[in-house]
């Protein structure tokens, strides 16, 4: 009959056995796979999983050697004296707190509900039973108060809660005039804006031990107008080679009337050589060689040939300027327009009336952004997270235009049509139960570090169908 109730009640637990060989490990915890195959089938039965999916069992199977790690945190921490549990603290959780399984058994039950009463003159009755469920009941009593320890330790700042509180319930609509200016788009740079930027910031175009190639090219094998020609470019370009071998590239590109080309200096973390392309073999190649060295014959992915020698190396350098020219145009036109924006944002409010705002900007082809229950948090459709932008909001009543807000360039003017706030009397009225749960996620918060600290310590071997 104790048998009955106890076997019954196990379900993970069954799982424990001594091992042989192992086949996964949890610190010095070892398992055999005759262990692992059947602590696993009894965890499918406690959880009522007869029939299942290869997907779904292999999920299974890494939740329970999940269950299995943290039985082994948990009883190494009650094994160092984190907590204990006497014999008559536990005698009265078994008392006051049936395990689930008893609550299941029908000797337990009047009217197919659990009977209190049953259970307790059982406990009282039968000594070897009260025996069992103790020993049944020790493990997870154990981890339960050890658990609860843990929890404990968490503390909140309740003003720091109070205040966060207050922040997560200040919300408003409003409409946000965006003035981009990239919407100036009658504005452009020069190549004269662009060599201006460079000059002005050469320092951040300075770059240690750079090198170059000299190299004559043989380009456009792919092109329609050559189709047919690849076997007479290879064997020119095998001429020139070979007659490089002897002579030198400069020598041999003269002989035979090929104009010489060198590179601008690139450095050896550059993927790129400008006039030739992408190859970061290439570069580590020519900065494993010396100057003068004449490369090998060399085909790039595009089709084309060159034939190059490595032609100078110099401590410093600095990355040309045709190189970076098109990006630092973009660059110049885009501080022109942030320079014509600046005047014109204070223009554009000094010449319009407040109500005529919204209605001014979009005819000027300026977005208007709609922003809905928007907190301090949010990031906005369009613009994304502008901090300024949102306290401005958060900070102006309803039916007016919060102060105007520049970030990187733009500008931001917003109508706040409505605003909720939190309040202090709000507060006052519901700090208790504000508090507590505050408290409980801390607590979960403070649990989690806890385990993942003393599971990250661990020496984990998977079993091998958890290795994949």
């Amino acid at each position: 009959m104790v048998k009955k109730y106890i076997v019954l009640s196990l379900g993970l637990v069954c799982a424990v056995m001594l091992f042989a060989s192992p086949a996964a490990r949890i610190g010095d915890r070892a398992y055999t796979e005759q262990e692992l195959k059947d602590g696993f089938e009894a965890y499918l039965q406690y959880q009522n999983r007869a029939s299942i999916s290869p997907a779904d069992s292999l999920n299974l199977l890494a939740q329970y050697f999940e269950e299995l790690i943290g039985m082994y945190v948990y009883n190494k921490a009650i094994a160092e004296g984190m907590i204990t549990v006497s014999e008559a603290e536990l005698e009265q959780e078994v008392k006051n707190n049936a395990p689930a399984g008893i609550r299941a058994l029908k000797d337990f039950n009047t009217d197919g509900k659990f009977d209190p009463r049953k259970y307790q003159k059982a406990l009282q009755d039968n000594p070897e039973f009260k025996k069992s469920v103790m020993d049944f009941s020790r493990d997870v009593f154990g981890y339960r108060k050890l658990v609860q320890k843990i929890r404990s330790e968490a503390v909140i700042d309740s003003q720091k809660v109070r205040q966060d509180w207050l922040q997560k319930g200040n919300s408003a609509d409003a409409k946000i005039i965006f003035f981009d200016y990239n919407k100036l788009s009658d504005i452009e740079a020069t190549q004269e804006d662009a060599r201006e930027l460079y000059d002005a910031n050469l320092e951040i175009y300075r770059r240690e031990n750079g090198r170059s190639l000299r190299y004559v090219a043989f380009q456009g094998l792919n092109s329609r107008e050559n189709a047919g020609k690849r076997a007479e470019f290879e064997q020119q370009s095998r001429a020139l080679y070979e007659l490089a071998v002897a002579k030198g590239l400069a020598e041999a590109a003269k002989e035979l009337g090929y104009n010489i080309t060198e590179s601008p200096y690139f450095g050896s973390e550059d993927s790129i050589i400008r006039g030739i392309g992408r190859d970061a073999g290439l570069v580590n190649r020519v900065f494993s060689g010396n100057v003068g060295d004449l490369m090998e014959l060399y085909h790039s992915p595009f089709g084309d040939i060159f034939i190059m020698e490595i032609a100078s190396s110099v401590p410093e350098y600095y990355v040309d300027f045709e190189v970076e020219a098109q990006v630092l145009r973009l660059r110049a036109r885009s501080l022109k327009r942030q320079e014509a924006l600046k005047n014109y944002v204070p223009e554009f409010i000094r010449s319009h009336k407040s109500p005529d705002y919204l209605s001014e900007a979009a005819k000027a082809g300026f977005q208007i952004i709609e922003a809905k229950d928007m907190k301090a948090e949010d990031s906005l459709p369009g613009i994304g997270r502008v901090e300024a932008l949102s306290r401005a909001i958060l900070s102006t009543p309803e039916r007016e235009f919060a102060p105007l807000v520049e970030q990187d360039g733009f500008y931001y003017l917003a109508w706040v049509e409505k605003r909720t706030a939190r309040t202090e009397r709000i507060w006052q009225a519901q700090k208790a139960s504000i508090l507590e749960s505050a408290l409980q996620e801390e607590q979960t918060r403070h649990l989690d570090e806890w385990y993942r600290a003393r599971r990250d310590k661990l020496e984990i071997v998977f079993p091998a169908k958890l290795r994949r």
